[in-house]
């Protein structure tokens, strides 16, 4: 399956199930019309891989402030097509989930986004280090965060300019 001509980062060898609980975490700093050049191209791989809406979470990461939040969300739901639209609350105890870094590790670790923590399948839409950003506690300070260690991503994807 051809990638749309202005996205990059999906991994030919990525299966996907219908039965995968998906997760799409966008950088809260991308434009909106880069926003839905990304979900429209997430949106087409897993309906293409039989992934019912009900089943999937787009998720806007903090840092975004209201208004950019909202054109971000706005940008997005048309992609979503009735699925769970979220803007990220570091705040929010309830939607975080520990994570530790390596097995057996007692404190190594860091807390994110509950919904992007439970999917089976994570699409980063964006810069990966703001889209863990995004996802972080607000007491994980940025310079702790490891991409390749801590987002845990199935696919990174990229806008391309053109």
């Amino acid at each position: 399956m051809a990638a749309d001509a202005g996205v990059s980062g999906w991994p030919p060898e990525l299966e996907i199930a219908p039965h995968d609980a998906a997760a799409i975490a966008f950088d809260p700093a991308l434009a909106p019309e880069s926003a839905a050049r990304l979900a429209a191209e997430a949106a087409r791989r897993l309906d293409a891989a039989g992934v019912p809406a009900r089943q999937r979470t787009w998720i806007v990461g903090a840092g975004a402030d209201a208004v950019a939040g909202a054109l971000l969300l706005a940008a997005i739901e048309p992609y979503a097509r009735g699925s769970r639209l979220a803007l990220h609350d570091p705040q929010d105890a309830d939607g975080l989930v520990f994570e530790r870094r390596f097995s057996g590790e007692r404190r190594g670790g860091v807390f994110l986004n509950a919904d992007w923590q439970r999917a089976s399948v994570r699409i980063a839409c964006g810069d990966g280090a703001r889209v863990l950003a995004g996802l972080a506690a607000w007491f994980t300070p940025p310079a702790m965060l490891d991409p390749e260690t801590d987002l845990r991503a199935d696919a990174v994807l990229r806008s391309e300019p053109g």
